[in-house]
């Protein structure tokens, strides 16, 4: 698993987000895509302190 905040629910229903308590938007949880692309999860601050070097 690739995502920290990822939980599987079942055969059916895939993976929920323990931040937004919905589903996960990916199909493979990705937590720094998800920080990339909606700017939530864990990997946000790493994703900041990436940029803020730049």
């Amino acid at each position: 698993m690739a995502c920290k905040c990822a939980i599987q629910t079942d055969e059916y229903h895939g993976w929920e987000c323990s931040i937004t308590e919905g589903a996960c938007m990916f199909l493979v949880p990705d937590s720094k895509k998800c920080a990339e692309e909606y700017g939530e999860g864990p990997d946000v601050e790493e994703l900041e302190e990436e940029v803020e070097e730049i």
